[in-house]
């Protein structure tokens, strides 16, 4: 049983939808636009933009569930993903990995308490030849040594918390 009672604020959505209504945006645009408010796409949104933009929720929900850069499971504020692959396994990315478990002190697919970070194993970037590698975002980290996670996320904390 879900005992959260928490109402999600849907009017930042609106403006979202009118964008995706005159033509401006795809729906694939308007669902990271969303994911941008909240992070993750929440249930009750999804139902929202369903009933608002007149797209069948089945729809939302394949798309949400085949695009791994959609995600409707809460995600943190610096979203961590490493790759996994063969070239950064190779490489040593599996030290990589652990060192960020450590340092942030979750697992895979889970967000830290504070809600400042999530931590995602893929298994490719797109960018062996910079294995191994992590991202935040958009932004790519290339060569990352075990050793250099700890400046890496000490980096994307402390501008967490300028922002906070």
């Amino acid at each position: 049983m879900d005992t959260d009672t928490t109402v999600l604020d849907l009017e930042p959505v609106r403006p979202l939808i009118e964008s995706y209504r005159s033509g401006e945006k795809t729906i694939i645009e308007l669902m990271l636009d969303i994911q941008g408010v909240y992070n993750y796409l929440p249930r009750e949104v999804v139902e929202f933009v369903a009933e608002e933009a007149g797209v069948p929720i089945s729809i939302l929900y394949s798309l949400a569930t085949f695009y791994s850069a959609i995600s409707l499971t809460p995600r943190g504020r610096n979203h961590i993903r490493c790759c996994i692959g063969t070239a950064c396994v190779v490489r040593g990315s599996q030290f990589v990995l652990e060192n960020l478990k450590r340092e942030l002190g979750i697992e895979s697919g889970e967000v830290t308490e504070d809600g400042a970070f999530s931590l995602e194993e893929v298994h490719c970037l797109g960018a062996c030849a910079l294995g191994p590698i992590i991202t935040r975002g958009e932004k790519f980290y290339g060569h990352v040594t075990k050793s250099r996670v700890r400046e890496i996320i000490n980096t994307l904390r402390r501008a967490d918390q300028e922002c906070a």
